[in-house]
């Protein structure tokens, strides 16, 4: 073997060794598990750093190999670096240190974000139909891009997207920015924002088009808040298909601006309807603690004719009372919002020695006014009815009335019959005189309000009242119906429905002139869909304002089902303490 030989064979050996030696203590270094932390930033600026910083896929992970490990570390701090910038840090400095141990090998970076960079200028110019148009002066005001203040790409691009959706919504198509940059002035530590938007024209509405309605189209067209040739707004739009969809004459709306065919800056629009099933039916059982064990039977037709009119119909069965009553209902000019029902209506009731049969036929006029509601009636109606084992009376009243509400809320993200904040607000004014059609002469005005405060995600404040009076000429002559009454699930809390009130000789209550009844109530989040409650009520009716009030105390526990909360309580009265407690379950939203 000649000399040159040897040296060769010398050479592979000591690679070969050199390589076992690598493959050797490579897997030492690979058996160790990354760490990767880094200091200096919190908040937003954390959370975008975590976002851009490559390293961080390896976190609690194998260390990577050495010469891809010091890549990565040199490279995250150029990221960390990219991340502080949206936020206005151009002048950040960023350093690592790697450290090795034997299981954890740590890459710990610290963070100086500098000083932050603050808008100087903003250079903002409008041109096309909208320079004239007051929403986007409005918008200008209400941007979140201030001089002065620090430098935020967020806010910069946000204010971008506002207008453009406020041109979308409005109905300029065409509109584009001409210019959008930010210029950053490294050395003086401040950037120049400049934003051209260009409108272009302003659309129309075009021709309204309304396929497979099974209705008169001159009264579809009352749903429409606008007209051929008026300034296009999605808002309009989104109203029409709210109503429509809310009117329970269609199974599906889809309203949608064809803006593909539109043609001398006019865009038609396309109304498209399936109509419902014509005949509706329900029935359904129940239970209240008020009512005991009940069927509710329903009918509804959705239309009559293709004028909109409506009938509905349903009969209630109970322990306590039975109802039955026919409604027919005629849509108003506006029919999303006013409506007409003549109502024919039955109630027996048999309960604690009342005896009553009440017939009553009305006719209505409902208006809405966003959250408020007004109702107009006038009614007639008789009544039979007898207190425990007293003569047999009959009475006839025709009863003018105006109702109004107002209600506001706030619900649920996940379940719109469950109130974060809210409030209503009601008011009642009836009354008849013994010289049209009434036995008696009477004024009635009863006032009602409900409330639900949230003081934190889990606590609630549940706060009620209601007061009533009635001025007559003859209090005797007012049938049962006409009268104030007390105590129930939806009055006062541990005892029976109706039970509380002035009584007769037998100790059978008739019912007062004045009441008045109150309830605050706190309730607690213990886990998902169930809460809490701690309550006091507090109520009376009676022929006198010195009327004595009674008051109860109880616990209460509330299911949130789909359909609204379903509340089990327990109630005792204060003032009797020798009264057993008593049980109400009650189903329905807060307010």
């Amino acid at each position: 073997m000649t000399l040159s030989r040897i040296a060769w064979l010398l050479i592979v050996l000591m690679a070969c060794g050199l390589n076992q030696t690598v493959v050797a203590q490579q897997p030492q270094r690979n058996a160790t598990t990354l760490k990767v932390v880094f200091e200096g930033v919190d908040g937003v600026l954390a959370e975008n750093v975590r976002s851009y910083l490559e390293l961080l896929q390896y976190n609690g992970k194998p260390t990577p190999a050495s010469f891809r490990l010091r890549y990565l570390a040199r490279r995250g701090n150029t990221s960390i670096q990219h991340a502080l910038e949206p936020f206005g840090y151009y002048h950040s400095e960023v350093s690592h240190e790697i450290i090795f141990d034997a299981e954890t090998t740590t890459v710990s970076y610290s963070i100086n974000p500098g000083p932050t960079t603050s808008i100087a200028t903003i250079d903002y110019q409008l041109s096309g139909a909208a320079k004239q148009d007051d929403a986007f002066h409005r918008l200008r005001r209400d941007l979140p891009l201030k001089e002065g203040q620090a430098l935020h790409h967020t806010e910069y691009e946000r204010s971008k997207s506002m207008l453009r959706s406020l041109a979308a919504e409005r109905g300029y198509y065409d509109a584009q920015f001409t210019e959008q940059k930010i210029r950053v002035e490294l050395s003086e530590q401040t950037a120049t924002i400049v934003l051209h938007f260009d409108s272009g024209k302003r659309y129309q509405f075009g021709e309204v088009s309304v396929c497979c309605s099974n209705l008169n189209e001159d009264f579809l067209r009352r749903y429409f808040h606008f007209s051929e040739g008026d300034s296009f707004h999605t808002r309009d739009l989104l109203d029409l298909q709210v109503a429509l969809a809310g009117s329970d004459y269609f199974e599906s709306v889809e309203v949608a601006p064809l803006w593909r065919q539109a043609e001398e800056h006019r865009v038609p629009v396309s109304v498209r309807l399936t109509p419902n099933k014509r005949d509706y039916y329900q029935i359904g059982p129940g239970y209240g603690t008020d009512t005991g064990a009940r069927l509710t039977l329903g009918f509804d037709r959705r239309w009559v004719n293709d004028r909109g009119h409506r009938l509905s119909s349903i009969l209630r069965l109970s322990e306590v009372q039975n109802t039955g009553f026919v409604d027919y209902i005629i849509p108003g000019k506006n029919p999303a919002r006013d409506q007409y029902s003549i109502t024919g209506e039955i109630l027996d009731r048999t309960y604690e020695d009342i005896d009553s049969t009440l017939y009553r036929t009305s006719v209505r006029d409902t208006r809405h006014y966003d959250s408020w509601q007004r109702t107009y009636q006038l009614a007639y109606q008789s009544e039979d009815y007898r207190f425990g084992s007293a003569e047999r009376k009959t009475s006839a009243f025709f009863v003018p009335s105006a109702e109004f509400s107002l209600v506001s809320t706030e619900v649920d993200s996940d379940n719109r019959n469950l109130i974060d904040n809210g409030y209503r607000l009601s008011a009642r004014l009836q009354g008849a005189s013994d010289s049209v059609l009434s036995d008696a002469s009477f004024l009635s005005l009863s006032l009602s309000a409900k409330a639900v405060y949230s003081f934190s995600p889990k606590w609630r404040l549940l706060m009620r009242g209601e007061v009533g009076a009635i001025t007559t000429s003859d209090f005797n002559e007012l049938s049962p119906s006409l009268r104030f009454y007390a105590g129930g699930d939806h009055s006062v809390r541990g005892y029976a429905y109706q039970q509380l009130g002035p009584t007769n000789a037998e100790g059978v209550v008739v019912g007062g002139r004045y009441l008045g009844v109150a309830s605050a109530e706190v309730d607690y989040l213990v886990a998902p869909n169930w809460r809490v409650a701690l309550f006091s009520d507090f109520g009376n009716t009676g022929m006198e304002w010195t009327m004595p009030w009674r008051q109860t105390v109880g616990i209460g526990a509330r299911w949130l089902s789909p359909i609204g909360p379903v509340r089990l309580d327990v109630a005792q009265a204060i003032d009797e303490p020798d009264r057993p407690w008593r049980l109400h379950l009650t189903i329905g939203p807060d307010l």
